[in-house]
């Protein structure tokens, strides 16, 4: 099949969105299916060898590209000259019609939980423009019950019409390239989360408050690593952890590239995910299949994904979140069957499933459009 696969918007390759779409896309040019890409300007960079097409340049902004597909790509469409089309962030653009068959993804709707996570008008666009739009694709997939779930609660879209698909892993290259000595940290004397530092929603504050709650000689022997880039109102929460008694005890080393993911989890002695809202969470499964014991919020696909591989807490309560900090640095035996579970958990989610269930939604969209 010859496949439109809509990569907008990428993030410059930094986020969760971007990993899926490099994965998928991968994999569906692995499986034979000739991929052509839909990209923002200056994207082509990350897929050397495919083919693209470039969005204008007047929609780098997301103004611009939200309109964008709303009202012109979908007349730019209507040659017909794919078999089909795939979104692969339809929780964040739509069109206004799909002249082709269309398998709309959908990650998360965290702005229904997360209060202040968008700005006014944003918010308006999420919550009234784009299900409207969403809903009239062939094709909804959502990336974990939790979301299909609220597609349904909170987009109308039947659970019936919605195929559920889990997001793959992919093996970390195992590297050492002096990531934690370059950051100052021992093998095994650091808690992790890797997240955009986001504010409210990553829940920065209530980790760091957690932190701070830990007995004194647990935050001497463990650093608190809060990785990845900056991103809205990261200054509140380095100023939160500014405030704490122990100097220098919360790190933020930025956004870790690729070939030091593999380092930054295996050395780490636990790895934390306190988010208060996620569509999926890959960061979980990558440190779970590296054997190290994982905490996670109760909550969305979290909660999901972590039951019986995961000490899992509600992110709004800072007391609870140490608790669970706790008992996994202080109690070696829970701590090493945490870690048997989530290897074991995280070799249940595969890129190439995805991508073959992707081909598999796509045939059936053909052969129903062949029968009208």
């Amino acid at each position: 099949m010859r496949i439109l696969v809509d990569c907008i918007p990428y993030d410059g390759d930094k986020s969760g969105i971007s990993v899926y779409t490099r994965n998928v896309v991968r994999e569906l040019s692995a499986a034979g299916q000739e991929v052509v890409l839909l990209l923002e300007p200056g994207a082509e960079r990350f897929f050397p060898g495919y083919a693209f097409r470039l969005a204008p340049a007047w929609t780098a902004s997301p103004a611009g590209s939200m309109l964008w597909h709303l009202f012109c790509l979908p007349w730019q469409l209507r040659n017909r000259d794919f078999d089909f089309l795939l979104l692969t962030a339809a929780n964040r653009r739509a069109l206004s019609f799909y002249p082709l068959p269309t398998i709309a993804v959908v990650h998360d709707l965290a702005q229904y939980h997360v209060p202040g996570k968008y700005s006014r008008l944003r918010m308006f666009y999420l919550k009234h423009l784009l299900p409207f739009f969403v809903r009239r694709a062939a094709q909804p997939l959502a990336v974990s019950q939790s979301t299909a779930a609220d597609m349904e609660t909170y987009w109308g879209i039947p659970r019936s019409r919605t195929a559920v698909c889990y997001n793959g892993l992919s093996p970390l290259p195992a590297a050492n390239r002096g990531w934690c000595a370059a950051q100052g940290l021992e093998a095994k004397k650091y808690i992790l989360y890797v997240s955009r530092l986001e504010h409210p929603g990553k829940n920065h504050l209530n980790l760091i408050a957690a932190y701070g709650r830990l007995p004194q000689e647990l935050r001497r022997e463990y650093k608190l690593v809060l990785a990845g880039s900056d991103w809205q109102d990261a200054g509140i929460i380095k100023a939160a952890a500014a405030a704490l008694p122990q100097p220098g005890a919360v790190l933020f080393p930025g956004f870790i590239a690729a070939e030091d993911l593999y380092e930054a989890y295996s050395q780490a002695r636990m790895y934390i995910f306190p988010s208060f809202f996620e569509g999926f969470g890959l960061s979980l499964i990558e440190a779970m299949s590296l054997g190290v014991p994982c905490a996670c919020s109760n909550n969305s696909s979290l909660g999901e994904i972590g039951a019986g591989a995961a000490a899992l807490f509600p992110p709004g309560e800072p007391e609870k979140i140490a608790a669970a900090m706790q008992e996994v640095l202080c109690n070696p035996e829970y701590s090493r069957t945490l870690a048997e579970a989530g290897r074991r958990r995280a070799a249940e989610f595969d890129w190439q499933k995805h991508a073959a269930a992707i081909i598999k939604h796509g045939e059936r969209m053909l052969a129903q459009a062949g029968q009208r």
